[in-house]
């Protein structure tokens, strides 16, 4: 009833360690929520669409139209800014993430009375890293405030070089306050403390669906991050996206066999239930009778720009993951005899697995980065056209001094004949 006391359960911290994008992470559940933080959906349209808002004290921070194929695309547009939202439980979180990060289970006592502005049902809050870029390769404030679509909102990217799908993870970024706020010195400010604190403060942030996530507080660390070539730490609110029974369901009618559930699903992580939890006692989101209308609201259009390096893209992100799942051994500290052994192997195989790894190694490894592509170029004799010798020369350009300058005119002198990856080599001496 809504004058029963609502109540946060923080259930129990989940093992991360072999998560790579998350760094811990808690189970809570919110029981008699206020449901103030909350996902709104409309009916599914002739093409299997249904318009969806994700809504803060009844205003939408966030608008899109899904697909329910789940390795199919869907729009997304900008809602109402939260700057203009009266929420006092979002102005105290705010204010204890920027008093310093302790440890999971601090921040999520701490932002309490926030995580009851939720609906009844589990959650994850996870501490996580994310790409401040929308999944496309563009910085997460250029998007327009019209419908858009965005890789990042498919559940599962399909990937075709290697007939893998990969399954959705928190990663990229989506704004909800205006850009007109953004000021330079705020930017500067964070930028001087991600440059010096190994454990900064968190940013927070609510998982959308897929790949992307809506940006609730920290769009100047965003924005700092992006203008050092950084990933955001960021504190994920991500909601049960999923679950499994433990018997089988095909044919049954759920509410009257009413199962029991096995496994929660939570966006890239799985929580096995402490107790028992069955189909009837999962909140359901029942969708509008009548359609959801989509508002435009002119939340960007500034023209800020802070991006230092280009990110990944999902389609980096699922090559990434395939290689992470085949080459056993190589996270959570890209091992250095792999990366060697890796290097040696001409085959198109090796290629694959070293241009997805040079995308992402400068974030997670960066000290090893710069190791990597200098022994990719090196070997570049024989496999000059290779995608991996691409992606380590574009690695490469940014390093302006005698050694890298050296290896990549030995690299042009090598090449019997022009191609794209000469190209980029020559490149190299422009602007210098």
């Amino acid at each position: 009833m809504f004058w029963e006391k609502t109540e946060v359960k923080i259930i129990r911290e989940l093992d991360t360690t072999d998560k790579w994008w998350c760094n811990s992470a808690v189970v809570f559940s919110v029981k008699n929520g206020k449901n103030t933080i909350c996902e709104k959906w409309g009916p599914e349209d002739e093409d299997y669409d249904r318009h969806m808002h994700v809504v803060l004290n009844e205003r939408p921070i966030v608008q899109g139209k899904l697909p329910s194929c789940p390795t199919c695309k869907g729009m997304l547009t900008t809602g109402y800014g939260t700057e203009n939202i009266d929420c006092p439980e979002l102005e105290a979180a705010r204010t204890c993430m920027n008093s310093g990060f302790v440890n999971i289970m601090d921040s999520a006592e701490k932002i309490r009375p926030l995580l009851g502005l939720l609906g009844d049902g589990y959650y994850v809050l996870a501490d996580t890293v994310l790409f401040p870029s929308d999944g496309d390769g563009h910085f997460f404030y250029k998007v327009p405030n019209e419908l858009q679509y965005f890789t990042a909102t498919c559940c599962g990217y399909y990937d075709s070089a290697v007939i893998s799908c990969a399954d959705a993870l928190p990663m990229f970024l989506y704004p909800t306050q205006s850009s007109s706020l953004i000021n330079n010195d705020r930017v500067e400010y964070y930028a001087q403390i991600l440059k010096s604190e190994k454990n900064p403060p968190r940013a927070l942030a609510y998982h959308l669906q897929g790949y992307m996530n809506g940006l609730l507080d920290g769009h100047h660390k965003a924005c700092a991050a992006a203008s050092l070539g950084q990933m955001l730490s960021c504190l994920t609110i991500i909601p049960c996206n999923g679950y499994s029974f433990l018997e089988a369901t095909k044919g049954v009618n759920l509410r009257q066999k009413n199962p029991q559930i096995r496994t929660l699903y939570f966006a890239g992580l799985k929580v096995e239930p402490e107790k028992e939890i069955r189909f009837l006692d999962m909140p359901r989101t029942e969708p509008e009778t009548q359609e959801l209308p989509l508002q435009r609201y002119e939340l960007t259009g500034t023209g800020i720009h802070y991006e230092k390096d280009s990110y990944p893209t999902v389609r980096d992100l699922a090559a990434f993951l395939h290689t992470t799942e085949k080459v056993e051994g190589l996270l959570p500290d890209f091992d250095q005899a792999i990366l060697k052994k890796l290097v040696l192997d001409d085959s198109d195989k090796s290629d694959y697995y070293l241009e997805a790894i040079m995308r992402f190694i400068p974030f997670l490894c960066p000290e090893k980065a710069y190791t990597l592509a200098r022994s990719i170029v090196q070997r570049g004799d024989g496999i000059g056209r290779h995608s991996r010798v691409r992606a380590a020369l574009l690695y490469l350009l940014k390093y302006k001094n005698d050694e890298t300058e050296a290896l990549i005119a030995d690299f042009c002198i090598n090449q019997e004949e022009s191609n794209e990856n000469s190209d980029i080599a020559n490149s190299y001496w422009k602007n210098n």
